[in-house]
């Protein structure tokens, strides 16, 4: 079926992680003035959705400053020649239903900030292949009867990939209460409460997904996301220790942070019980 979400499902890269932290922009601590905050863009744009941009301010060297919402600007979507503004519909959040958004199509972002052009541009890619699923449901062990628990098979999921193009695959638990998997281990329970997780960006054409990935039982929606390199590099780069004081790759021009494209497969669903 089609799933009818937008790519606000795709988890996101954990900008405040990769951002929020001071970055030098290749200075040391000895290097003074340091440079004014950055500009700091995120925004996955996806085939017939709504064009939405977030906007906030970077953390300079040595400031008490957390990311804040940069407002008031007046950001533009570029494509096949035409322009689109964007409105403002919450603090630092910017969108547009206007924008024509679809596979292959380039799309250009530009705003001014402190009397500087902030530019970027992507692509949204084709769709993925049919994704297939080697089970629709998986069993939760009883972690707490002792030595020797029997683990379920890992779900496999596979698609056409002969262009060897990066996917990531999304899960996200749908139920309204979910009910918490509680691992009895040791006589401690641990609870992991996240609803949703991803797997790594994958250039291959098949990925697994083990019971120990999962946080709640009930029903899951399991998307594959077509991504571009943009959004490879900052995943690879969240990982990195914020102590490096090194600012992670972007693809904007007179900014940090992410414009990209992602195309998801249709939607498949497993039930964890």
């Amino acid at each position: 079926m089609n799933n009818g979400l937008n790519a606000s499902n795709l988890p996101r890269l954990f900008i405040a992680l990769c951002f929020g932290w001071p970055v030098s922009h290749g200075c040391t601590e000895g290097d003074a003035p340091y440079p004014e905050p950055l500009p700091v863009v995120e925004a996955y744009l996806a085939p017939n959705q709504p064009a939405i941009v977030q906007i906030t301010r970077e953390i300079s060297y040595g400031s008490a400053d957390t990311l804040m919402a940069l407002t008031g600007l007046s950001p533009r979507i570029t494509h096949n020649g035409q322009s689109y503004p964007l409105v403002e519909t919450a603090p630092g959040r910017y969108g547009s239903t206007e924008v024509p958004l679809t596979a292959g199509g380039i799309y250009g972002l530009s705003f001014s900030f402190n009397g500087r052009e902030v530019t970027a541009e992507t692509e949204i890619p084709m769709p993925p292949g049919r994704v297939s699923a080697s089970a629709t449901d998986i069993a939760v062990p009883d972690f707490g009867s002792g030595i020797g628990t029997e683990l379920p098979d890992p779900i496999r999921y596979t698609w056409d990939n002969p262009d060897g193009a990066f996917h990531v695959l999304v899960v996200r638990n749908i139920e309204s209460n979910p009910t918490p998997i509680t691992f009895n281990i040791g006589g401690s329970p641990v609870e992991k409460p996240a609803p949703a997780f991803r797997l790594p960006p994958h250039s291959g054409d098949s990925q697994q997904v083990t019971i120990g990935r999962f946080s709640y039982y009930g029903e899951h929606e399991v998307i594959l996301y077509r991504i571009q390199p943009e959004y490879v590099a900052l995943y690879e780069s969240s990982g990195n220790n914020s102590n490096d004081l090194v600012a992670p790759p972007t693809n904007i021009n007179g900014g940090l942070g992410i414009f990209t494209g992602v195309h998801a497969a249709d939607t498949l669903s497993v039930h964890v019980w």
